[in-house]
């Protein structure tokens, strides 16, 4: 694996594995802080709809060494799969839940309002990785590489920014997926919600530092399995 040496050595077990698994697929692993790049990969591929803000530089202020972007990239130098992070230093995490500024700095003038959290978020503060941004090419869905990039994604997160908490964002329908692994997730918006321009219901996941080193040890014996 390119970009990067880990400081953790169950990440760097992990890392190692997933490298190794990915080139059994004729894969390579690479780490940047070019979210430029991730997000004109995920754009092209879903459309405006599918880049979320967080991480997109066109739409958020993101300050040098506050933001990585993984991919797997094909022989051809192609990405077959990605995923981002990002920190966020903050007294109250849910704070930039209910002004939109966990997915916009500025925020645009017309969503000033913020939103109301459906249920109660906890008062999450310090050091905050925010993980998301996933995306698999069609042709390596089902092969478990989605499971090894989140997991991977998350335990980059924690390693890098040397954070409290770990957190992510999902809608409905994925939310209780167990790709990105174990954790807390409660409900924070049920309706209108600005960022999509229509009714949702958004879930955030949260796990404390020790939680995400527990998803790492169980990753490297899922991928040494398969």
């Amino acid at each position: 694996m390119t970009g990067i040496s880990y400081r953790r050595p169950e990440v760097r077990e992990l890392a190692d594995a997933c490298a190794e698994r990915a080139g059994r697929h004729g894969l390579s692993l690479h780490l940047t802080d070019d979210l430029q790049n991730w997000a004109g990969v995920v754009g092209a591929a879903m459309g405006a709809d599918g880049v979320n803000p967080t991480f997109d530089p066109a739409r958020s202020r993101i300050a040098p060494g506050s933001a990585f972007h993984l991919s797997a990239l094909d022989e051809s130098g192609d990405v077959a799969a990605c995923g981002a992070g990002r920190l966020f230093v903050t007294r109250d995490f849910a704070a930039l839940i209910e002004s939109l500024a966990l997915w916009f700095d500025p925020v645009p003038p017309d969503m000033a309002a913020g939103i109301e959290l459906a249920t109660p978020v906890p008062a999450l503060s310090g050091r905050i990785a925010h993980v998301g941004g996933l995306w698999v090419h069609p042709r390596f869905r089902g092969s478990g590489l989605s499971l090894t990039m989140a997991r991977l994604v998350r335990a980059t997160a924690l390693d890098l920014f040397d954070a409290d908490w770990d957190t992510w964002v999902a809608f409905q329908d994925v939310a209780f997926r167990s790709t990105y692994g174990t954790a807390t997730t409660v409900l924070c918006v049920d309706g209108f919600f600005p960022p999509r321009g229509r009714a949702e219901r958004v879930f955030l996941s949260y796990a404390t530092g020790d939680q995400v080193m527990d998803v790492v040890r169980d990753t490297v014996g899922y991928t040494a399995a398969v």
